[in-house]
């Protein structure tokens, strides 16, 4: 129950993330302004004392990072991210995108007729009364077997265990 809670509130934290991030712009600013305060009291220079606060503090943006990451959904934050960027890809170069499109449409349907015939032919059973009494006939591949002068008994071999088959 607590993870779902967790989740719930990370949810919303990302959502709302515009207003959270104004308030933590502002508190990095009051942070750096204090410490530049104390820098200033310490005998620096103006200049000298914002550079050294920045540099205790650390870099801005990865302060962001970590703490999005740890009040958000950073997998969910990236995936948008990464959709975002496809769409615009895609809506700069449409000839791009007519290629994408047609050729995600034939692969999935070409996948789609082979796991229908595979489902049809070889996962479902036969629809007949008694498969297992069913018989494969069996004939000559290459034109080195085929002799004019034989009959359809004679050329078919059976491979059904249970039927009785014509001789080869």
């Amino acid at each position: 129950m607590r993870s779902l809670k967790r989740f719930f509130a990370r949810l919303f934290n990302s959502a709302m993330r515009r207003r959270d991030d104004e308030r933590l712009q502002e508190e990095m600013a009051e942070h750096l302004a204090l410490q530049t305060a104390d820098n200033l009291r310490a005998g620096l220079s103006p200049a000298e004392a914002r550079r050294q606060a920045l540099l205790k503090f650390g870099p801005t943006e990865a302060v962001r990072e970590e703490y999005w990451a740890e009040r958000g959904l950073a997998f969910l934050e990236a995936l948008l991210r990464d959709l975002r960027f496809g769409w615009r890809a895609l809506r700069r170069s449409p000839g791009l995108t007519v290629v994408a499109v047609v050729t995600l449409a034939l692969g999935i349907g070409t996948d789609t007729a082979i796991f229908s015939m595979v489902d049809t032919l070889l996962l479902r059973p036969l629809p007949v009364q008694k498969p297992r009494n069913l018989t494969f006939l069996v004939f000559p591949r290459d034109a080195s077997h085929f002799d004019p002068t034989f009959s359809v008994p004679n050329s078919v071999s059976c491979v059904s265990k249970r039927a009785t088959c014509f001789p080869m």
